[in-house]
């Protein structure tokens, strides 16, 4: 079988108001809870990717070291975070969330169809993910690839590839993922889990 599974980072301090908080690091709490849902994972992890933020980063290496997977082989990619492969001018971006706040942003990244300034067209964002999944699922050994990234992009993918948008209420908790598979038919499928 070959799976990948995106997941949001582990537990972060909450981030100051009007700060963007690409410094904030995982708590003590979020370690430990990255250490056991790595053990709860079946199967053996042939790659691993992570947003070059340092929470992803060092979610990514509890993953690896619990898996056996060498930490020196995870990938860091800007698709995943930083800004994002949503995102494509994070400072725009980023007023949007300042001018008009987080929850009007997120519905946004949920549903829309348009974007707002200092974000990809959605629907070529999506596509050109989608593929960069599809492509590396056909082309690994069988196995599960493991990408570690932010909520914005978790739920902005969940959101457009399940078979109805996400709502506010559904927006991915620490370490909430969404597990693609490539199918015999050559088709992705998806699932999304929260961590209760």
């Amino acid at each position: 079988m070959r799976k990948l599974i995106l997941i949001r980072h582990a537990e972060r301090p909450e981030i100051a108001p009007n700060e963007v908080g690409n410094d904030v690091v995982l708590t003590e709490q979020g370690k430990q809870d990255t250490a056991q849902y790595a053990q709860s994972i079946g199967g053996q992890v042939v790659s691993m990717m992570t947003s070059p933020i340092e929470r992803c980063i060092e979610t990514a290496e509890i993953i690896a070291k619990e898996k056996g997977f060498p930490v020196e082989h995870i990938e860091r990619s800007r698709l995943l975070g930083n800004p994002g492969f949503v995102i494509e001018d994070g400072k725009l971006a980023w007023q949007q969330w300042q001018t008009k706040g987080h929850d009007v942003v997120n519905q946004h990244l949920l549903s829309a169809t348009d974007a707002l300034p200092g974000f990809m067209d959605f629907e070529i964002a999506v596509n050109a993910f989608l593929e960069k999944m599809a492509t590396v699922l056909s082309d690994a050994s069988e196995g599960l690839h493991v990408w570690v990234t932010h909520d914005v992009m978790l739920a902005c993918l969940a959101s457009r590839t399940l078979p109805s948008h996400l709502k506010m209420a559904d927006w991915p908790h620490f370490l909430g993922h969404l597990i693609v598979t490539l199918e015999e038919s050559g088709e992705l499928s998806f699932e999304y889990l929260q961590k209760p």
